[in-house]
């Protein structure tokens, strides 16, 4: 699973709620190079719509540069996510020491306020 291609895929926007669940359900899939091979009768299942319509939804997002698909022949296409890494931001977890400064910065900024008051 990609943290980062789920957080890409919620901020794409899609035709369809089918659409959307099929490109959450294959950045669920990604492996870190952003891609996977699940069948298109597999990804049918999991969302709850037939085959033709995960074609169509396939189809829509190739068209619309979310993903790529590389044909393979007698197995499973691969699927490629256009997960753009740079636009991604990633969040630090603040550490006990940060919370401390920030407390001090907070009563130094209050008493200031007190003092022109």
């Amino acid at each position: 699973m990609s943290i980062e291609a789920l957080g890409w895929c919620k901020k794409q926007d899609c035709n369809t709620p089918s659409t959307k669940l099929v490109l959450f359900i294959l950045s669920n899939y990604a492996d870190e190079q952003h891609s996977c091979y699940p069948s298109e009768k597999h990804l049918g299942k999991i969302c709850g719509i037939s085959d033709r319509q995960v074609r169509r939804c396939l189809t829509w997002l190739e068209n619309n540069n979310k993903l790529t698909i590389q044909h393979r022949k007698g197995t499973s296409n691969r699927y490629f996510l256009s997960v753009d890494t740079n636009v991604l931001t990633l969040r630090t977890r603040a550490s006990a020491y940060t919370k401390d400064i920030q407390k001090i910065q907070k009563k130094k900024i209050r008493s200031k306020n007190e003092l022109a008051g």
